[in-house]
């Protein structure tokens, strides 16, 4: 097994942009739900590896960013929703009049956005600009087994 890129440094521009928050690099507090990430992942690229990489971030640094959190996805939260259509439709940034992105965007996962619909006990947090993935980088990340 070869060392994962990742412990070199997180560098949010090669995320995928159309997603629920926007181009950046994801991540989740439930180690199953990196798992399968990570194995979903590396299917759709052949020759790839699955590998979960624990972060421990310091809160304080944390709190520093400018950050977005969601606690609802239920099909009445607009603001998650609208965030999420943005995304997901037109890609870019979050369309803030500052820099255009959050530091951080934390909430469920959208597991169909078009109907409005989040998956249950499943959440994300996406970091979108360096200054975020200095915290990150910071955290003096782990490979699980």
């Amino acid at each position: 097994q070869r060392l994962p890129s990742i412990l070199v440094g997180v560098d949010v521009t090669k995320g995928r942009q159309h997603t629920d928050f926007g181009r950046g690099f994801y991540t989740t507090t439930l180690e199953r739900q990196a798992r399968t990430w990570a194995w979903e992942l590396s299917r759709q690229r052949p020759g790839s590896y699955p590998v979960v990489v624990r972060f421990d971030v310091n809160r304080d640094a944390l709190a520093a960013l400018e950050a977005l959190w969601f606690v609802r996805g239920s099909y009445d939260a607009d603001d998650f929703w609208s965030l999420v259509f943005r995304c997901r439709s037109q890609g870019g940034d979050h369309g803030r009049s500052s820099n255009g992105w959050y530091d951080v965007v934390a909430g469920p996962v959208a597991a169909s956005w078009r109907q409005r619909l989040s998956l249950h006990d499943i959440d994300q947090m996406s970091f979108h600009t360096d200054r975020a993935a200095k915290i990150l980088d910071a955290s003096d990340p782990t490979v699980l087994p």
